[in-house]
């Protein structure tokens, strides 16, 4: 009766077999890649911070610049 069984679904098996080791490879996959993306937002969130600091480091020179006028022009009246 098995042997019938497996002799008259081979096909079928088979194939059943092929569809689980694809979804399994298709899981590892869908995993690697979110590790991936995970990594490339970290990535593009530190380079984020870094410009946005670099244009608060402007914006703090720029206003003690103006303060610095502002002070010299008091000064001289």
């Amino acid at each position: 009766m098995e042997t019938s069984l497996i002799t008259e679904y081979w096909d079928q098996l088979i194939a059943l077999l092929l569809v689980v080791a694809a979804f399994v490879k298709l899981k590892q996959e869908s995993a690697s890649l979110r590790k991936d993306l995970d990594s490339l937002v970290k990535r593009d969130t530190y380079v984020e911070v870094v410009r946005l600091r670099a244009e608060l480091d402007v914006a703090n020179k720029n206003i003690s610049s103006l303060w610095d006028v502002v002070n010299s022009l008091r000064d001289k009246k």
